[in-house]
């Protein structure tokens, strides 16, 4: 399916009407929100929140953090800067940096255990400006997220096809020292029902959540067990988009946005560069996300699909599916191609060493879930549950199917009420296409964590990996990954 032109028109008067009715300012608010990414940081956080003074117009943060408490107890090391944060906090102005480390090593297996032992990590910036609480209308957010990249990350050493630390890949990977502004976008409640979002975002912040498996700060450190890979063909890991959240009911949740998809366009640039023209490769995607609440305990059921007109190479993959593309093309030129041809042809296939052919479009479905099992009395936030997720793409995408699987939970421990841990397993199917040339077929792994709270601004997290024919090859021997991270709100 190519793309047309036209569509570019379609995609500016979108904006343009959502960003005028975004303006106006109509309507109260539709639901408790922050930074798409630190999501699961702010479903978690509820007993650290106080109500604030009230603002005098409805605000998308009608709660504040409570930045309050003495040095072991506070939420952010810093605390309320002399009560400095808190009346920011109050007319509209919010900072927060989180610092990310990971101490990791390969064991065995995997791609190379010679020297491998990885100090990485990254710090991350959050600002934003409430305009309820500023003055300036009701309902509006903006939100800015700075990100440095620090180290250098086990991920090589290991060369699986779903990394084993998603944060060593953010904001693009291998290359530490990088600092971008990677989200800058802007929120506004029309209503109680609808709220939109413009700017630039990371995708997989705006789907694909989970209460158990959707944070590589402080839940699973794999990609597999983060986020489903099906969706890194949607959409680079940060790009301009536009969006729509509808809430018609109290258990049904529709989002629906419109990307730009080319890579050029990513985290280390503006975005708007590539937005919605030169090439002109753009995503659609859409979520139902429903709210159910089994004999009583809380639980979402998440369905979602995309379709982006971007054309992606055969035999390769995103930035973020350490795809062996080096190797890939050494394989075929070795087992298949005769010395000094530039081009294997496979029935009507044609695979060319300087210019490879591509696939003009693709599509993706995935289903996702988290359902609690048995929750504390009094917190319906503290308790064990189930997460899994499920992904179909379609070609080129790297992956036919993936799924994965496991348990969560939160207070497991008596007079431990806000650690949290998680076991899970991911299988991933490599295209039949790919498979067949490169003699590559499937990899899947294991990951078991458990995320201590030494003070409410201090959590060690110890890690271990298992994973199996990494980098989707039998050749290749089970890699164990052990990590340890630390986590530092300032």
């Amino acid at each position: 399916m190519g793309y047309c032109p036209a569509n570019r028109h379609i995609v500016t008067i979108l904006v343009c009407v959502w960003s005028v009715l975004a303006m106006s300012g109509l309507g109260a608010i539709a639901q408790e929100t922050s930074s798409p990414s630190a999501a699961s940081d702010t479903k978690t956080a509820g007993d650290d929140m106080q109500k604030a003074k009230a603002p005098e117009m409805p605000s998308l943060v009608p709660k504040l953090e409570d930045y309050s408490g003495d040095f072991g107890s506070r939420k952010y090391l810093t605390g309320d800067w002399g009560g400095a944060r808190t009346k920011l906090a109050e007319t509209g102005i919010t900072f927060k940096l989180d610092v990310t480390q990971l101490l990791q090593g390969n064991a065995h297996g995997g791609k190379d255990t010679n020297n491998a032992f990885r100090y990485s990590g990254s710090a991350d910036y959050y600002l934003t400006l409430d305009t309820a609480r500023m003055g300036l209308w009701p309902g509006g957010l903006f939100t800015f997220h700075g990100e440095t990249k620090i180290g250098d990350n086990i991920n090589p050493k290991v060369g699986s096809l779903l990394a084993p630390n998603y944060q060593g890949l953010l904001p693009v990977p291998d290359e530490p020292g990088t600092t971008t502004l990677s989200e800058f976008y802007f929120m506004q409640a029309l209503s109680e029902q609808f709220v939109v979002l413009a700017g630039k975002v990371d995708g997989t912040s705006l789907v694909d959540q989970n209460a158990f498996a959707g944070n590589q700060r402080t839940q699973f450190m794999n990609v597999g067990l983060r986020v489903n890979p099906i969706l890194f063909y949607a959409t680079p890991y940060t790009c301009m988009a536009a969006g729509l959240v509808w809430i018609p009911t109290d258990w049904l949740t529709i989002t629906s946005a419109v990307a730009d998809n080319d890579p050029d366009g990513a985290a280390t640039t503006t975005g708007f560069n590539t937005a919605f023209h030169g090439r002109d490769w753009l995503t659609v995607f859409q979520e139902y996300e429903f709210t159910l609440k089994p004999f009583g305990k809380i639980g979402h059921q998440r369905f979602g699909w995309f379709w982006t007109s971007r054309d992606f190479a055969e035999l390769s993959g995103p930035g973020r599916i350490q795809f062996p593309r080096t190797i890939g093309r050494s394989l075929i030129r070795r087992r298949l191609v005769p010395r000094g041809a530039r081009v294997l042809r496979l029935g009507k296939q044609a695979y060319s060493f300087t210019d490879p052919d591509t696939s003009a479009d693709t599509w993706g479905f995935y289903y996702n879930f988290d359902q609690y099992l048995f929750t504390e009395a009094d917190d319906p936030e503290q308790g064990v549950g189930v997460f899994g997720r499920f992904g179909f793409g379609g070609e080129p995408n790297v992956f036919e199917q993936f799924y994965s699987i496991g348990l969560g939970g939160k207070g497991s421990i008596p007079e431990r009420d806000r650690d949290t841990w998680g076991i899970g397993y991911y299988h991933a199917n490599i295209n039949n296409d790919i498979a067949s040339i490169l003699g590559l077929h499937s990899e899947q792994g294991a990951e078991v964590f458990y995320n201590i709270e030494i003070t409410p601004w201090l959590h060690i997290t110890p890690d271990l990996q298992v994973i199996v024919d990494p980098g989707g090859s039998d050749k290749n021997d089970v890699a164990v990954v052990y990590g340890f991270r630390a986590q530092i709100s300032f």
